[in-house]
């Protein structure tokens, strides 16, 4: 037994997150005395063990409005992914894009020029209601143009949010799977143990495999505990 998991022990509970987009169940493994997995809220700390407990550091100071949608997100165990915020920020730069297709700048320009010229002409002939017209038809193709000039940079700030927050994703997902949970740790450590068993009673006499396993187990429970001791200080 490692670290109170028999040997061999595949029993490892299936998370029972669903997914956001296609609702079908998380086929990973949950973490240990919880029901979800790593990347669904498995490791986040609960209760007591949470840095704002008391029903949330915030919740008092919320009215009304706020509190079910501040309990919601608590709760969420996909909380922490940024699959929506993608889809979301997606979205919206579509829908600037589509804005372009019916901003047609050059005709824009082309309208400024022909009022432009109009001015002048009502300029030269002292004609000061063709003048006041002529200027607000400038007005109105300025106003187009900058219309488009700010959608542009609204486009260019999206486009480099969504990239911002792929790049933090990715990295989620990449630093998620490089990490082990408590379970897989002990699982892994129970394979070990087995194939060590395996060789040293098949090539060791019966004395010498009770000695060799023995100092194993205990080295094995010695390292255990430093790496519980570790964890704790870097839990804080």
């Amino acid at each position: 037994m490692v670290f109170g998991v028999p040997y061999g022990c595949a029993c490892m509970p299936q998370c029972t997150a669903k997914s956001k987009q296609s609702q079908e169940r998380c086929k990973k493994d949950a973490c240990v005395g919880r029901n979800v997995c790593h990347i669904h809220g498995g490791k986040t700390r609960q209760g007591v063990a949470t840095t704002n407990y008391r029903h949330g550091k915030y919740s008092k100071f919320l009215p009304l409005t706020l509190a079910a949608d501040y309990q919601r997100a608590r709760d969420d165990p996909d909380l922490h992914s940024l699959t929506d915020e993608i889809a979301l920020s997606d979205a919206r730069l579509c829908e600037l894009l589509r804005r372009v297709e019916h901003n047609d700048l050059g005709a824009a320009w082309t309208h400024l020029d022909a009022a432009y010229q109009t001015f002048q002409q009502r300029r030269s002939t002292g004609d000061v209601a063709g003048m006041g017209k002529a200027l607000s038809a400038m007005e109105a193709q300025i106003g187009r143009g900058k219309a488009d000039y700010l959608l542009w940079r609204e486009i260019s700030e999206q486009v480099k949010l969504l990239g911002t927050l792929r790049l933090q994703e990715h990295k989620r997902l990449v630093d998620l799977e490089s990490m082990m949970t408590a379970q897989q740790a002990q699982l892994f450590f129970g394979l070990i143990q087995q194939a060590v068993h395996k060789a040293v009673t098949t090539y060791a006499d019966t004395d010498s495999a009770r000695r060799i396993l023995a100092a194993i187990q205990a080295d094995l429970v010695r390292l255990a505990g430093r790496a519980v001791d570790d964890a704790r200080v870097l839990a804080g």
